[in-house]
């Protein structure tokens, strides 16, 4: 009777969905049948570049989704493109075909009130962990919720959106000329509806669980692919994005810190100075000279390790914070986080994402890189 009477009187508008796959999805059946048990006006679009005959004979059974079958790989911007022009609804919602839904027999009307008051909207995304990647992953993907939520908050407004599962009004679309063939199509269509001054929203009441990579081969081929997309979405966008940080850093900043956490560890390294550790080795040692005559060896070998131990203060500290941080946003967002999985996260995992970031800009700046592997137009 709650439920009736929360969408009594609602007029819900239309929603279009969009799925693109290449080649083949486990996981589309089940995306499928869960999607066409919404009792809500809709439309399915599945975009399929390249099918497999078997996988082919698996859909036959949806009669309700509209299915686009490509035999050449299009690539996925020109995929939704596509089928964005062959809808009817003011409500466009993207999905990965990778992606676990909930049972929640109102997700699809959760959306629609939600685009009643924005423009675009960022869907909690969450990571099942069931092998030590998606262990790390979840915590990854906390991140990503923790900076929508901030921008939606207190905002409105965001430059960048997670492509797994998100909405966007058929008005914003249609105004930026929809996705770019580009590797990042997602955080590029995001940072041109946020140029244009388009409304963001997050929302935690609608939830998706993302399958990640289990093995290191292919993680590591995703995260060159998603490094170098980044890469060049920033070298597309940089000048316009700087005006907007010098104005309202807070948009920013606080992304910066919950997505790259060990980012901070090199800033505050090089930033805070080394004198007052040295200033207090060389109290410690005048004060171990007095009691037990044995200050120059430990005061030589402090010296020596004075930037380490530095380092290490710095690094614990900010584990520290970070680690308080977010244990407030996991009951603020309902994620779950165990101190020793994030400890490996922030010292291991982030710190090696980082680098290969940091490989993946210098590859487009100074080596003019313009493409990813296994990426396609």
């Amino acid at each position: 009777m709650e439920k009736a009477e929360r969408w009594r009187g609602l007029t819900l508008t239309d929603i279009s969905i969009f799925i693109p796959v290449y080649r083949e999805s486990g996981q589309l059946p089940t995306i499928l049948n869960k999607l066409v048990l919404q009792d809500v006006n809709k439309e399915i679009f599945v975009t399929i570049d390249e099918p497999t005959e078997q996988f082919l004979e698996k859909i036959k059974q949806f009669n309700s989704v509209k299915f686009i079958i490509n035999k050449e790989r299009i690539g996925k911007a020109n995929a939704l493109n596509n089928s964005v022009k062959l809808s009817s609804s003011k409500v466009l919602l993207f999905l990965d075909a990778d992606v676990e839904l909930s049972d929640d027999p109102d997700f699809l009307k959760k959306i629609i009130m939600e685009m009643q008051h924005t423009d675009v909207l960022d869907i909690k995304k969450k990571v099942a962990k069931n092998s030590f990647l998606s262990k790390m992953a979840y915590y990854e993907y906390f991140t990503f919720n923790i900076s929508a939520w901030l921008a939606s908050r207190y905002l409105q407004k965001c430059p960048a959106v997670n492509g797994a599962a998100f909405a966007v009004k058929r008005e914003t679309f249609d105004s930026v000329n929809g996705f770019r063939k580009v590797v990042a199509e997602d955080i590029d269509i995001a940072t041109r509806a946020f140029l244009e001054d388009s409304r963001f929203a997050y929302t935690k009441d609608v939830e998706v669980k993302n399958v990640v990579h289990s093995n290191w081969t292919s993680w590591f081929r995703q995260r060159k692919r998603w490094a170098i997309g980044q890469a060049l979405w920033l070298k597309d966008w940089y000048k316009e994005l700087g005006k907007k940080c010098v104005t309202k850093p807070q948009i920013f900043l606080p992304g910066l810190f919950f997505l790259y956490p060990s980012f901070m560890v090199f800033f505050l390294s090089l930033a805070v100075p080394s004198t007052w550790m040295y200033d207090s080795l060389l109290v410690g040692s005048f004060f171990l000279s007095v009691k037990f005559n044995i200050a120059l060896p430990v005061f030589l070998v402090s010296l020596a390790t004075a930037d380490l131990l530095k380092t290490l203060l710095i690094s614990l500290g900010s584990f520290a914070v970070t680690a308080i941080t977010f244990m407030g946003f996991s009951r603020k967002l309902g994620f779950e986080i165990k101190l020793h999985e994030l400890f490996v996260y922030y010292f291991f995992y982030s710190t090696l994402w980082m680098t290969i970031m940091v490989i993946g800009y210098v590859q487009v700046i100074v080596f003019r890189k313009k493409a990813a592997p296994d990426w396609r137009t």
